[in-house]
């Protein structure tokens, strides 16, 4: 706001308050009115927050011991301002108490307030009324004697609708533009709007001390630091796990309210924030551990400008975390299969999201951090494992061949035939032959242990002689049409000639054929 620029914040705020007016002027509705009380009530919530800030800067400045005559009258100039700034807000905040009453002296609140179109009005325009021309007067003399304490130049507080350019059309024209400050402010203009307006005053007052004490705070040091002894302290742990993130907090013991020093790990500008707790700035230090052993890393706080730097070197332990398999198959995989693995490191904890890499295998990552599926193509699996780049182990895999299926027999009650004592061909009147898989492999990895026979050869056979053959796509063969055929002593003879299994991918992959022939002696 030097040199007669306004903040980007008070142009905001500006143009909300104009916005609103020119809203009102078009149509006094409860819906505007009403947005003039939020409006309000938002910027008396940030009227709190900045006379704290402006408490703390002038504070700050007034905590300077030095003898510097500039510094001696930059601490007496941030004290009449701090004085003159809480002398104005309060006269603006009784003027607009005495806004928002009836004639009577009565409060106005609620909706009476929000829906009120004339106090205001009457009262500021009165011209037996002393209410106008103290509130002008107030804007004047704080922007005067603000402007000879500090040694800066302030836009001025009473504008009139000439002072803003957003009111000139193209020709450079503004409507009202003859009106007075107290005319441009209060003329038409609704209680809540009237006060809001005053509201918004209070903020470009305080807006104005700030740049007006950070001046200041620059002429009277007010960020020096006054301690015999200052060191860089870090709470953090002095163990923590290869991949694990090291986690401490980077503080001066001793800060100053008006300090924000610059801090830095390795070289590596940190953010700075005041911690909640105790109210001393302090950087976060965050990354992943990496190597094994005795670790260190360098810290540097840099309070200001003219101040040495302050530099210390924090030492740390890394040590190398267990792996542990929780679950699924291992040690042991099966080839070509959707191993399903659950791979953990306990000591990581929440900070545990690994990433994988394997050699003769592939390896998907699942919906946890740590669960994987393995699919191996090679005898030997390795899996190695990291979290937050740093490697923390591999562990190895022995990988097993798929078992063969059984191929088995059953009759049209899907009973197992005994392939000793056989079927009694007047009753058989279907076969149904299966491929089974082996139970530890089903058991260990089921969506790889379906297996379907796509094809096969059913033969009826007398001793040398073939009497009728059926081939057959599916695993269910009707034999009515053989009944009446069937002699004791011959043999249904089933040649499995292809067989698939599905996948945990969904896919079918075939499968070589070993000990396809199955013999069934006939009653």
């Amino acid at each position: 706001m030097s040199g007669g620029k306004e903040t980007p914040r008070q142009k905001m705020i500006g143009m909300m308050y104009l916005v609103l007016t020119a809203l009102l002027a078009l149509n006094v509705s409860s819906a505007v009115l009403e947005k003039f009380a939020i409006l309000n009530t938002t910027l008396v919530d940030l009227i709190g927050e900045n006379t704290i800030t402006n408490e703390r800067k002038a504070n700050a400045i007034a905590g300077s011991t030095s003898q510097d005559a500039k510094v001696v009258k930059a601490v007496a100039a941030a004290k009449e301002i701090r004085a003159l700034s809480r002398k104005t807000i309060a006269t603006l905040d009784s003027i607009k108490d005495i806004l928002g009453r009836e004639h009577d002296g009565k409060p106005m609140v609620g909706d009476e307030l929000v829906g009120n179109t004339n106090i205001s009005e009457e009262k500021m325009l009165n011209e037996e009324s002393k209410l106008a021309p103290n509130y002008e007067r107030t804007l004047v003399d704080f922007h005067d004697k603000l402007e000879g304490l500090s040694g800066m130049k302030f836009p001025k507080l009473n504008k009139r609708a000439v002072d803003f350019a957003e009111l000139k059309n193209e020709k450079g024209e503004v409507e009202h533009g003859e009106k007075s400050f107290i005319e441009f402010s209060f003329e038409g203009t609704p209680t809540m709007a009237a006060i809001a307006g005053v509201t918004q005053m209070e903020t470009e007052v305080l807006e104005f001390e700030t740049l007006a004490l950070d001046s200041l705070a620059i002429i009277a040091d007010a960020v020096n630091i006054k301690f015999d002894k200052v060191v860089p302290m870090v709470i953090g742990p002095s163990v923590v796990a290869a991949g694990a993130k090291y986690t401490g907090r980077l503080f001066m013991a001793g800060a100053a309210s008006g300090v924000t020093p610059e801090m830095f790990r390795n070289g590596v500008a940190l953010t700075v924030t005041q911690d909640p707790e105790t109210s001393i700035k302090m950087a976060n230090i965050e990354f992943s551990a990496s190597g094994d052993g005795k670790q260190s890393y360098t810290t540097e706080i840099r309070p200001g400008p003219g101040k040495p730097p302050l530099i210390r070197k924090i030492e740390y332990e890394v040590i190398k975390p267990t792996i542990r398999i929780t679950n699924g198959n291992a040690p042991s995989l099966y080839m070509n299969c959707g191993n399903f693995v659950n791979i953990e490191v306990p000591a990581l904890g929440a900070s545990y999201n690994p990433s994988f890499s394997a050699k003769g295998a592939s390896i998907d990552k699942g919906d946890k951090p740590g669960k994987v599926t393995i699919i191996p193509k090679e005898r030997k699996v390795a899996v190695t494992v990291s979290n937050g780049g740093a490697v923390i182990g591999t562990e190895n895999f022995d990988v097993k061949p798929i078992p063969k299926p059984r191929y088995v027999p059953r009759d049209n009650q899907s009973k197992e035939i005994d392939l000793k004592n056989g079927v009694k061909g007047s009753a058989l009147t279907g076969l149904r032959i299966n491929a089974d898989a082996d139970e530890n492999f089903k058991a260990e990895v089921p969506k790889d242990a379906t297996y379907r026979i796509r094809s096969m050869e059913i033969i009826l056979a007398r001793g040398t002689s073939r009497v009728a053959v059926i081939n057959a796509t599916s695993e269910i063969v009707d034999m009515n049409a053989w009944r009446a055929q069937f002699r004791p002593g011959d043999r249904i003879v089933v040649d499995i000639k292809s067989v698939t299994r599905r996948t945990f991918t969904g896919e079918d992959e075939k499968v070589d054929v070993v000990g396809g022939t199955i013999n069934i002696p006939v009653q």
